[in-house]
């Protein structure tokens, strides 16, 4: 029998907020223990005592995400966390253990977390899937944008402008890559941490085809979200953006989407692009993954030898084929040892399945074991789109 780490009670509450306020060197204002607290209701708070005192701690967040179609549920996990003195001992690596173990004890799928360390999260299977590009223009070089059609209109909103666009939110396909389903308590969280405008657009029959999220920064127009679904959506909205050019210094928008858009500049070297790693994914239930998986094509039976240091449910031989649209999936052995066409860990695993890196690719970088043709017959029914996240954790 494992020993309960949960974190339950109004005392436990409190000390957890402040290890948070510690260990990440935050300072207590009304507005963040709001927030904080908001958050801390709807996760599976962990924490490891010492004599009594809270030494380490993180949260485990139930969320779903929406893959490609597939919804699956997903944990997002976040402050992971020691007190300086207990750091290195083993405490939050303890919990996190524990943790992904109620994953799978509560059919959840998936989850994600944001690394301090991509070295440490890979101890644990995780492995970086979600990158982020961030575009910076200065006001003097932004476009000119001309829109042709003003039937519409664009409305300015507060925080709240984000549950009037979550539906539309929800349709949008870059959302459809791995990007969180947005709960009506994850939107009131997010009113709450952030000082966010919304700008929507909708067109003459007053349907959104578009939005904006932005913050107004001392000298900086941050935008956080930009989603247009016409052509005339996106004049519309960029034009609104440009409106801004005599009151900030620069313009810059991060983004999930490695597409720059540097080719609808008249002058590409005005904008400065930056890709960076964002967040971590790890397969908590390979059968379930594999099972609901939303395959391209069929395919004929691999076997594929996953090795799972943290999760022995997902380690072994597992035959996977694809006929008439159904799956088949099952573990047929617990050892890897055994004859397989490609050997991997859950981590190698996770970057093909989520369309960051092919199995091919893999292979030929020496990350992967086993018979390349295998490889490139299964690449051919995954998904072959970067994975999007815009939400943190």
């Amino acid at each position: 029998m494992t020993e309960d780490y949960r974190l339950t009670t109004t005392e436990d509450r409190e000390a957890f907020y402040q290890l948070y306020q510690y260990a990440f060197n935050n300072h207590d204002t009304p507005n963040r223990r709001e927030f904080f607290m908001d958050r801390y209701q709807h996760g599976l708070i962990y924490g490891l005592h010492d004599h009594e005192q809270l030494v380490s701690g993180l949260y485990s967040l139930p969320m779903a995400v929406n893959f490609h179609g597939v919804h699956y549920n997903m944990n997002g996990i976040g402050d992971v966390m020691s007190a300086p003195e207990y750091a290195g001992q083993g405490g939050a690596g303890k919990l996190l253990t524990t943790a992904l173990n109620d994953m799978a004890a509560n059919q959840v799928t998936l989850s994600y977390l944001a690394p301090f360390s991509y070295g440490y999260y890979r101890r644990f299977g995780y492995e970086h899937v979600f990158d982020h590009t961030q575009q910076v223009i200065a006001a003097k070089d932004l476009p000119r944008v001309k829109p042709r059609d003003l039937s519409g209109t664009i409305t300015r909103y507060g925080n709240e402008g984000l549950a009037l666009v979550n539906e539309f939110y929800a349709t949008q396909p870059q959302n459809q890559r791995g990007g969180v389903i947005r709960a009506d308590w994850w939107l009131h969280y997010l009113t709450l941490k952030h000082d966010w405008s919304v700008a929507i657009y909708r067109n003459a029959e007053q349907t959104i085809e578009g939005y904006l999220v932005y913050e107004r920064q001392t000298t900086n127009f941050a935008i956080q979200e930009w989603t247009a679904a016409t052509p005339t959506a996106f004049e519309r909205l960029a034009n609104f953006v440009t409106k801004h050019g005599t009151t900030f210094e620069t313009f810059s928008y991060e983004g999930p989407d490695a597409n720059s858009g540097l080719d609808l500049l008249a002058d590409p070297y005005t904008l400065k692009v930056t890709t960076t790693p964002y967040m971590m994914a790890r397969i908590v239930l390979l059968h379930d993954f594999l099972k609901r998986y939303p395959f391209t094509a069929d395919f004929e039976t691999v076997r594929l030898a996953v090795t799972d240091d943290i999760l022995a449910a997902n380690q072994g031989i597992w035959e996977l084929s694809r006929t008439n649209d159904q799956v088949t999936c099952n573990r047929v052995s617990p050892d890897v040892t055994g004859s397989a066409d490609l050997q991997l860990t859950i981590q190698q695993l996770t970057k093909a399945l989520f369309g960051t890196r092919s199995l091919t690719s893999a292979w030929q970088h020496g990350q992967i074991t086993g018979d390349v043709t295998t490889a490139q017959r299964l690449d051919t029914s995954l998904v072959h789109e970067k994975p999007a996240l815009i939400d943190y954790f």
